[in-house]
C-alpha cells in the first residue's frame, strides 16, 4: 500500500516551467505595450486639441482687430522678448480716443495689452490678456513680420508657379505671425498673414496715430 502512488501529484518540469513563463512574458509584453499605445494616443490627441484650440482663440481675436488696424509698429526685440503695436479706429463718439494694443512674445506666453491714447496722452496699459502658451520660436524666423504696402513678401518663398508667385506686391499692410505651438508632446506650427484693410499706400485715414507705448520693460 505504501508503494502506490496517486495520479496528479507528480508537479511540473523545469522546462514546463520555463515555457509557460516565457509564453506569459510575452503575452504581458504585448497586453503592455498596446495599454501604452492607447494611453499615448489619447494623450497626443487632447494634447493635439488644447493647442488647436490655444491657436483658434487667438487667430480669432487677432483676425478680428488686425484686419482693422489704422497704425502698426514695426516690431522690435527686447531681452528675450517680441512686441509690436497697432491701434484701432476710434468710436465715433470719442473720435479723440485711440484703442491701442500691444502684441507680447515672451517667456513662452503670447499676450496682447489694451490702452486708449487720448489726445495725445497714453493711459497706463491694463492687465495683459494671454492668447497662447507654451509658444517657441521657429529658428532664425521672427515671430511678427509687417509687410508695407508695394512690398514683395513672397519672392524668396513661391519660386517658379508655386504659391502666391514671386511678383505678388501687397496693396495693404500686412502682418505675418509665424511660430509653435508646443503642448505636451505635440508640437503646432503657426503661419497666419494679417491684412489690414484700412491701411494702404496711400496717406493714413484720419485719426491714425503712433500708440507711443513703445518697449516693454
Amino acid at each position: 500500500m505504501r508503494d502506490r502512488r496517486t495520479g496528479g501529484e507528480d508537479g511540473f518540469s523545469l522546462v514546463e516551467i520555463l515555457i509557460t513563463t516565457a509564453i506569459m512574458a510575452v503575452v504581458m509584453a504585448a497586453v503592455t505595450t498596446a495599454t501604452i499605445e492607447v494611453y499615448s494616443g489619447a494623450k497626443r490627441i487632447e494634447h493635439t486639441s488644447v493647442a488647436r484650440d490655444q491657436m483658434d482663440n487667438g487667430f480669432r481675436r487677432l483676425d478680428k482687430e488686425l484686419r482693422y488696424a489704422t497704425y502698426m509698429s514695426e516690431p522690435g526685440q527686447y531681452h528675450d522678448g517680441w512686441y509690436m503695436e497697432y491701434a484701432l479706429p476710434a468710436p465715433a463718439e470719442t473720435p479723440a480716443d485711440i484703442p491701442c494694443r500691444q502684441l507680447k512674445l515672451d517667456g513662452g506666453v503670447l499676450s496682447l495689452a489694451s490702452w486708449v491714447r487720448s489726445g495725445g496722452a497714453t493711459q497706463t496699459p491694463g492687465t495683459p490678456a494671454a492668447l497662447a502658451s507654451g509658444v517657441v520660436l521657429e529658428s532664425g524666423v521672427k515671430p511678427f513680420t509687417v509687410y508695407k504696402p508695394g512690398d514683395t513678401p513672397y519672392v524668396k518663398e513661391s519660386a517658379g508657379t508655386a504659391g502666391v508667385g514671386t511678383g505678388f506686391g501687397n496693396a495693404y499692410q500686412m502682418t505675418r505671425l509665424r511660430f509653435q505651438v508646443q503642448e505636451g508632446t505635440v508640437t503646432m506650427p503657426f503661419d497666419s498673414v494679417f491684412t489690414s484693410q484700412n491701411m494702404t499706400g496711400e496717406a493714413p485715414p484720419a485719426g491714425s496715430t503712433d500708440c507711443g507705448k513703445g518697449r516693454p520693460k
